[in-house]
């Protein structure tokens, strides 16, 4: 799933002072939501070019539901490639339109719940799933619902639901869903066999999804201590989008894992400058910190103080926690986060940070709901077994650590010093 991107507002702000002469150009005589999906950067990127051939087709048959239609999802492509949250935006200003003009429908429904989850709404965009499934139940109704349930922690409803997509449709979704739940279950050579057959079902006629798959089983396969094959996979992520932050920032893991964190600050700092949110700013501070360049690395690090909280509050409170500074905003924004996403990542984040505070004993409920899908990685485990040792079970410490030791190359440079000194 795409996360949070504070580049929005700029989007925002360029739109608006596009809007007069934008509606002009389009002959747009309608609501400010009509002027607005009319209107979108200028560029010779691929997305662009299919968002202004969508944007003329409707200006042209204006009465034709199936054009505002590909339009929106023309804006979620663009989404997906620059992680920019803006154009979910637009893509929700699309299906608003298509509600004014058409009527609420299946179509609308189905744009607007992607739009939901990847703005972390997640309880709605299941409840549009639910619709969607029981009115008409295609394949893209049940892979709506089983990403809206695995991010809520649902995840055996969720495994039903991803099931259900794969009888009716299999293909580069469903095998994608299904490694993403297989890691989440704790197997991470199922994962990886189902993200090879998700990148076998790509196509290189579209480098957004290419790019993704590669980069996924890139991840999937540095856990499983491959790094060199990581590398490969990231490269070849870059030749499908070349500069896809996803893809740069695995490339500066695989690159640190190798032990080669002199060249990993490059990609690291091309793709914390496209996509400047703190888990990539994060990794960049590790690694600026760790190759010597403390006063850069500074820099970086209050970067993520100012912008981390609205950015993406989860590893905010993750970072927090980690460095031991201002635990009880670590706490809230991990609470916050719970309300809505009640998943393993969410409840580690907040036993984490309850940990940073002082409340061990809330600290290791949190941790065993964590651990309760048997979810195997080494953050959880390290937080795990520091939660342990501060709790005075070194048993159950030295046990934990045991297991986060094989796939420490997912760790950020200074999570692996915590890890070593154990």
């Amino acid at each position: 799933m795409i996360k949070r991107t504070a580049r929005f507002p700029v989007l925002v702000l360029a739109l608006g002072a596009l809007f007069i002469s934008g509606a002009r150009a389009a002959g747009a005589a309608g609501s400010m939501d009509e002027r607005m999906i009319l209107i979108a950067p200028a560029s010779a990127e691929r997305e662009d070019q299919e968002i202004r051939l969508w944007q003329e087709r409707v200006k042209a048959s204006p009465d034709r539901e199936d054009v505002y239609e590909r339009l929106g999802w023309a804006y979620i492509g663009k989404a997906r490639r620059t992680l920019d949250a803006g154009y979910y935006k637009l893509a929700e200003k699309t299906a608003d339109v298509m509600d004014a003009h058409f009527g609420a429908n299946a179509q609308s429904r189905l744009l607007r719940g992607h739009v939901l989850h990847n703005l972390h709404r997640f309880h709605d965009a299941e409840l549009i799933a639910r619709q969607l499934v029981a009115e008409r139940g295609l394949s893209f109704d049940y892979a709506l619902l089983s990403d809206a349930l695995m991010e809520q922690g649902k995840l055996d409803q969720s495994v039903a639901a991803c099931q259900k997509e794969m009888e009716l449709k299999p293909g580069l979704e469903a095998y994608s869903r299904a490694a993403n739940l297989r890691w989440l279950k704790g197997d991470l050579p199922g994962a990886i066999q189902a993200m090879e057959a998700a990148v076998r079902a790509s196509s290189p006629l579209d480098p957004a999804n290419c790019a993704w798959t590669l980069t996924r089983l890139s991840g999937y396969t540095l856990q499983s201590g491959q790094a060199s094959k990581a590398l490969e996979l990231s490269d070849a992520a870059l030749q499908c989008a070349p500069d896809y932050p996803p893809a740069l920032l695995g490339r500066g893991r695989a690159l640190i894992a190798l032990g080669r964190s002199g060249e990993a600050s490059a990609p690291l700092k091309r793709a914390a400058e496209l996509n400047p949110l703190p888990e990539y700013q994060w990794w960049l501070a590790d690694t600026l910190r760790a190759t010597g360049h403390a006063d850069e690395a500074a820099r970086v690090e209050d970067e993520i103080k100012r912008r981390g909280e609205a950015a993406d509050p989860r590893t905010y409170s993750l970072f927090l926690a980690t460095r031991r500074e201002d635990p009880a905003t670590a706490v809230r924004l991990a609470r916050e986060e719970l309300e809505n996403r009640a998943d393993v990542l969410t409840r580690d984040a907040l036993a984490w940070a309850l940990a940073a505070e002082g409340d061990l004993p809330e600290a290791r409920a949190q941790i065993q709901s964590a651990l309760a899908e048997n979810t195997r990685d080494a953050r959880l485990f390290l937080h795990a077994g520091e939660i342990a040792l501060a709790s005075g079970d070194r048993d159950s410490a030295k046990s934990f650590f045991d297991r986060a030791r094989p796939d420490s190359a997912t760790l950020t440079p200074a999570e692996h010093a915590l890890l070593s000194t154990e």
